[in-house]
């Protein structure tokens, strides 16, 4: 699906198609997350649904997601910006 991502950095909402394999079958799902994007990769987006903080001392810059085909997207949202604190 050829959809509009939005710059890096920015909060977005994205609905998506998630490809499971059983024994027998492949079943997809409609999945949803919410969270910062941190790249494109290619054919795929990184999206960070938790961070460290880059203000706290000794920070390395970690953070958990999921790399999402751009094609099994659905629909992407960008979030209102938020302030940082």
């Amino acid at each position: 699906m050829d959809v509009a991502i939005p710059p890096k950095g920015s909060a977005v909402y994205v609905r998506y198609l998630d490809q499971s394999f059983s024994q027998t079958l492949s079943v997809l799902s409609e999945r949803e997350t919410m969270g910062w994007l941190s790249q494109e990769i290619g054919p795929y987006i990184n999206i960070q649904n938790d961070r460290t903080i880059e203000k706290i001392q000794n920070s390395k810059g970690s953070g958990s997601g999921i790399l999402i085909p751009k094609e099994s997207i659905i629909k992407i949202y960008h979030l209102a910006d938020m302030e940082s604190e």
